[in-house]
C-alpha cells in the first residue's frame, strides 16, 4: 500500500481485499442477481427497447454496403438510427458519423483535423478524458503544441486561463462536456465563444450528457462525441457529430471502403448502431423526465451519506450545472483510521461503484480529476463515485447505503478503530 496508508504492520491483505463473500460471489457467477449497480458513468444498463432492436437485427443477415435486399434492409436500419441520433443532437443526418466507440470518435475529431502550418495548436482541459489527453500528447509529439487549461475548485474551466492560451495558432479546443467522475458540466457557451473568436474549432465529448435528452449547450460546438452505451444503448457503437463548420476540415483515420461518407471505413456494426438509434429515441421521449427522477435519487443518496457519516464532502457540488446521476464524495476522513475507497469497495462485491474513471482501470491511485480540482491526495484517495441511471430505484440507493455502512464498520475495526458511533 502507498505511504500514508491506514493499514498497520500486521494488516493481512487477503483478509482486507478478498473477504470470503468475494469468493462466494465469484463462485455463483459473479453475484449479478444481487448487484447494486451504481456505475452508470462507466456503462449504463441497456434499455429493453434497445436490447430488443439489437437482438432482432443480429438475427438478420446483410452488409449495409451490399446491393441486394438484405443489404438494403441493413442500410435502412442504419439510416433510421442516423435520423434518430441526428434529431437528438440537433443536426441533419449527414452530420452523424458512426464509429465503434467514444474513444474512436475523439481520435477522429483530434487526429482527423487537417491543420494549417500556422494553426496547429490544441487546447484541452486538465480534467479531460484519457482518450483526449493521450491522443493530444501523441499528436503534438509530431507537430504543433498543446495547452492544458486549468479548472477551478468546482471543476469548471478557468475561462481567464483559456483566454490566455488561445491565439492565432489554435486549431481546436477540446472539452469534456460533462465530467465522468464528478458530473460537472462545462460552460460550453463561454468556451465556444472564446474559441471561435480566436478562429478555432470546438470539440466536446458529451458521452455523459445524452441519456437525458437534447442538450442545447452542444449547439455551440463544431464536433461532438456521443456514445451508445452511456445512454442505455449497446456497447460497440458511438458517433462523431460534425457540423458544417468542421466537415471540410476532417480527414479519415481509417481508410478502405469509404463508408460513413468517407470518414470511417469498415463494415458498419448494424445491430449495435440500430440499438444506438433506439436509445436515442428513448432519450428524446423521456430523457428529461428521467433526469428529474435520477436527480432526486442522487439527493436521497447524499442525504443518506450525511446521516451515516459526519464528514461527507461532495465534489463539484458548487458547479453551476451537473449531470443528474453522478455523485462523487469522500467521507469518514475525520474519524481515524481513515479508509481508502479502493479498500472499501473491494469488500463490497454487491456494490458496483468506482474510485474514478473506468478508462483508468488497473491503474491504482487517487483520481487525477479530483487532484486537478485542488482536492488533497488524502481526500482523493478516500473518494467514491456512485453514478445512477434511469433504472436506479429507491431500493438500490438504500441498499447501497447499507453496504457502505457495513463495509466501513468492518474495515474500521480491522484497521484498529475503536469507539465507533452506533450509527456507523
Amino acid at each position: 500500500m502507498r505511504d500514508g496508508s491506514p493499514c498497520h504492520e500486521n494488516c493481512q491483505w487477503s483478509t482486507l481485499l478478498f473477504p470470503q463473500r468475494v469468493t462466494e460471489a465469484l463462485n455463483r457467477g459473479g453475484g449479478m442477481a444481487d448487484l447494486i449497480y451504481l456505475d452508470a458513468a462507466a456503462s449504463t444498463p441497456i434499455a429493453p427497447e434497445a436490447f430488443e432492436t439489437t437482438m432482432q437485427v443480429m438475427l438478420e443477415t446483410g452488409n449495409a454496403g451490399s446491393a441486394h435486399l438484405a443489404g438494403h434492409t441493413a442500410a435502412a436500419r442504419v439510416d433510421r438510427a442516423r435520423v434518430l441520433v441526428a434529431e437528438l443532437m440537433s443536426v441533419g443526418p449527414a452530420g452523424v458519423v458512426f464509429v465503434g466507440s467514444a474513444t474512436e470518435a475523439n481520435n477522429l475529431a483530434l487526429r482527423g483535423l487537417v491543420r494549417q502550418p500556422d494553426r496547429s495548436d490544441v487546447v484541452v482541459t486538465s480534467t479531460d478524458h484519457p482518450s483526449v489527453l493521450a491522443t493530444v500528447d501523441d499528436i503534438v509529439s509530431e507537430h504543433g503544441r498543446s495547452h492544458r487549461v486549468r479548472v477551478n475548485n468546482t471543476g469548471e474551466v478557468d475561462l481567464d486561463n483559456l483566454q490566455a492560451v488561445l491565439g492565432p495558432g489554435t486549431a481546436i479546443v477540446s472539452v469534456h462536456a460533462a465530467n465522468n467522475e464528478t458530473g460537472v458540466i462545462q460552460p460550453l457557451e463561454e468556451i465556444a465563444a472564446q474559441a471561435h473568436q480566436a478562429g478555432a474549432l470546438v470539440h466536446a465529448d458529451a458521452s455523459q450528457l445524452m441519456a437525458w435528452g437534447p442538450s442545447p449547450i452542444l449547439d455551440h460546438c463544431d464536433l461532438v462525441t456521443v456514445s451508445s452505451h452511456k445512454m442505455h444503448g449497446p456497447q460497440g457503437a458511438a458517433a462523431l457529430i460534425i457540423r458544417p463548420t468542421a466537415r471540410e476540415r476532417l480527414k479519415s483515420q481509417m481508410t478502405g471502403g469509404g463508408q460513413e461518407r468517407g470518414l470511417r471505413s469498415g463494415t458498419v456494426n448494424v445491430a449495435a448502431v440500430s440499438g444506438f438509434g433506439t436509445a436515442a429515441e428513448l432519450s428524446l421521449s423521456s430523457g428529461a423526465e428521467s433526469a428529474k427522477q435520477v436527480k432526486a435519487l442522487r439527493a436521497r443518496l447524499m442525504d443518506g451519506l450525511k446521516s451515516s457519516f459526519d464528514d461527507v464532502i461532495e465534489h463539484g457540488a458548487d458547479a453551476r450545472r451537473r449531470a443528474p446521476g453522478i455523485l462523487n464524495t469522500a467521507f469518514g476522513m475525520n474519524r481515524g483510521p481513515a479508509i481508502e475507497s479502493e479498500l472499501l469497495l473491494a469488500r463490497l462485491p454487491r456494490l458496483a461503484a468506482s474510485t474514478g474513471s473506468a478508462c483508468h482501470a488497473g491503474v491504482p491511485g487517487p483520481s487525477p480529476v479530483l487532484l486537478e480540482m485542488g482536492v488533497s491526495t488524502l481526500e482523493a484517495a478516500r473518494s467514491i463515485r456512485m453514478s445512477l441511471n434511469r433504472y436506479t430505484t429507491i431500493g438500490d440507493v438504500d441498499a447501497a447505503l447499507g453496504e457502505l455502512r457495513r463495509g466501513y464498520t468492518e474495515l474500521f475495526h480491522l484497521l484498529g478503530g475503536s469507539e465507533l458511533e452506533e450509527r456507523y
